[in-house]
């Protein structure tokens, strides 16, 4: 059961990056489109593949492991942000609060990874 709560964890990190290379970088961008979609949330397949799959990854891997995936998780939502410096997309505050989100996740879950 672990290998499935890892592969379908990996499986929405990698929706999710798929999601935001898709999208419009123009500035009616948003990150409540790329993570979480248009439509309601139990009928969202990438919503209910997260909610598996951190339901799973609570239950049958050790703790460890899921403040890595974590760190990893913390590190992909910084690299989004900087991206949309680049492009101009979206609004600039939104873009500081995923970036301070992702910090903040990222240096919770290295204090007890390292």
């Amino acid at each position: 059961m672990t290998k499935v709560a890892l592969g379908l964890y990996i499986f929405w990190i990698i929706l999710l990056i798929l999601k935001y290379i898709s999208m419009e970088k123009d500035e009616s961008f948003s990150y409540f489109r790329v993570f979480f979609g248009r439509i309601a949330w139990y009928r969202n397949s990438r919503v209910l593949i997260l909610l598996i799959s951190l339901f799973l990854v609570e239950i049958f891997l050790p703790l460890k492991q899921i403040y890595l995936l974590f760190f990893i998780t913390g590190c992909i939502t910084i690299l989004m942000p900087f991206a949309n410096f680049k492009f101009r997309a979206g609004k600039i505050w939104s873009s500081l609060i995923v970036l301070l989100i992702g910090i903040c996740v990222t240096g919770f879950s290295s204090l007890f990874i390292f």
